[in-house]
């Protein structure tokens, strides 16, 4: 068998090659997953309220006004998002089949705690803002390809990506007066990303392809958070936090096996000719870098009105500047709470979580999905002493566009759908 290595080189595949950079973590959007518990119920509109340890993510000035130190952990017991493209390929009797995703998480996505110091609050949490294991297991049949009269017989896909971010940090809230208060975060930043790739496609004249594709990432930074809390009038709170995700460390590796009969003659790219005339020929390739992620400067506005004790209404406005290819983005989130006594409460939330992509258009190719994502929140908590427990549930859609094969002007529309039910529990000392 011959075995052909090449460092840097990333074999162009003409007819049938999977658009790998819409198999990357959700980078096209910013929200992704909520944290805490009562903050998760009200649809991530917490700007202005952040009195528990969840505001130490998202608005730390609110934990001065946390009645008690407080201990908060959530645990999301399942998280399950399916992925549909739609009529992604042709078979041979005209008929399209979908592509399709599932994505699964199990993970405790909170925890904090918070203490009064003095005349400031100090507090310490652990985020998991973000977490996708992305599977993909399916065989298409008798597939229509670029290959003259030699159509697609057998194309088997796998796919098992995993990509996972962490935030942890302390946090620090001092109050300017009885109305105000200002506060800070400063989150070590983690990001830890697999994918793994396997395409078999059988040809009708007896040709194969092969494709062997893995590429692990590491990140590492930092994320401060500075906030502000105002309270104006006595049912009134206006919360702001500004904050921004910096990279100080990355690491990037990368490989991939290819074996192609279907080329007649010596495919050369650059000074490397790549022959598959002997039928026991393997190309190797893998690749590193350190290049280093920019993430924007994202400002959250938030307002609260407390009806009465009962009662509160929230709302939320997240914008997210435009940083390299992507762009800006302003996403907004709703979120009320009723108390049916003191020992009963429920949560509801409507929230947005938009592409940061721009839309696509029909005579480019290798362009970023563009998917719009809508979700809704409920949760219900029961009190007991100085303890609380939420059990709650989320579900969120969303339509779009997307691109998943590489320089093809096919557009496809995916549809997507998450849930998510999470259990959680807080302690007042």
């Amino acid at each position: 068998m011959t075995i052909y290595k090449n460092e840097i080189h990333k074999l162009l595949i003409a007819f049938f090659f999977i658009f790998l950079s819409n198999a990357h973590a959700d980078e096209y959007h910013y929200v992704n997953m909520l944290a805490g518990n009562r903050a998760i119920g009200l649809g991530g509109a917490y700007t202005a309220i952040s009195d528990d340890p969840a505001g130490c993510y998202y608005n730390p000035a609110g934990i001065t006004f946390a009645p008690n130190n407080g201990l908060s952990a959530s645990v999301n017991a399942f998280y399950q998002s399916s992925k549909v493209y739609e009529s992604a390929m042709r078979q041979q009797d005209g008929n399209f089949v979908d592509w399709e995703q599932e994505s699964f998480s199990i993970l405790p996505n909170f925890f904090g705690v918070v203490k009064k110091l003095g005349n400031g609050t100090i507090g310490f949490s652990y985020v998991v803002p973000d977490s996708t294991q992305r599977r993909q297991k399916q065989n298409f049949s008798n597939i229509q390809s670029s290959e003259r009269d030699n159509d697609i017989e057998t194309f088997t896909i796998n796919i098992n990506d995993s990509d996972k971010t962490y935030l942890f940090g302390p946090s620090y809230a001092y109050p300017i007066s009885n109305s105000l208060s200002v506060g800070g975060s400063l989150y070590a930043y983690y990001r830890d990303k697999e994918l793994i790739r396997n395409q078999i496609l059988l040809f009708e004249q007896g040709q194969h392809y092969l494709f062997n594709y893995y590429e692990t990432s590491t990140d590492w930074g930092f994320k401060p958070i500075l906030g502000v809390m105002w309270e104006p009038a006595e049912k009134i709170a206006i919360g702001f936090a500004l904050s921004k995700i910096y990279i100080t460390s990355s690491d990037n590796e990368s490989q991939q096996i290819t074996r192609d009969t279907t080329l007649t003659r010596p495919d050369i790219i650059g000074s490397v000719s790549y022959d598959y005339s002997d039928t026991d020929t393997i190309y190797f390739g893998n690749s590193s870098d350190a290049i280093e992620g920019d993430f924007p400067l994202t400002l959250s506005l938030g307002l609260a009105y407390f009806v009465s004790p009962q009662l509160l209404f929230s709302g939320d406005i997240v914008y997210s500047e435009e940083i390299g290819r992507k762009g800006d983005v302003l996403n907004f989130s709703l979120g009320t709470e009723y108390y049916f006594s003191e020992e009963y409460a429920i949560q509801f939330g409507l929230y947005s979580d938009y592409a940061n992509t721009p839309d696509l258009v029909s005579d480019r190719v290798n362009q970023t999905e563009n998917i719009d994502l809508y979700s809704a929140s409920l949760s219900f908590t029961v009190y007991h002493n100085a303890a609380g427990i939420t059990i709650g549930c989320l579900y969120g859609f969303g339509n779009g566009d997307a691109q998943i094969i590489s320089n093809n002007q096919a557009i496809q529309g995916v549809e997507i759908n998450n849930l998510a039910v999470y259990l959680s529990a807080g302690y007042n000392y």
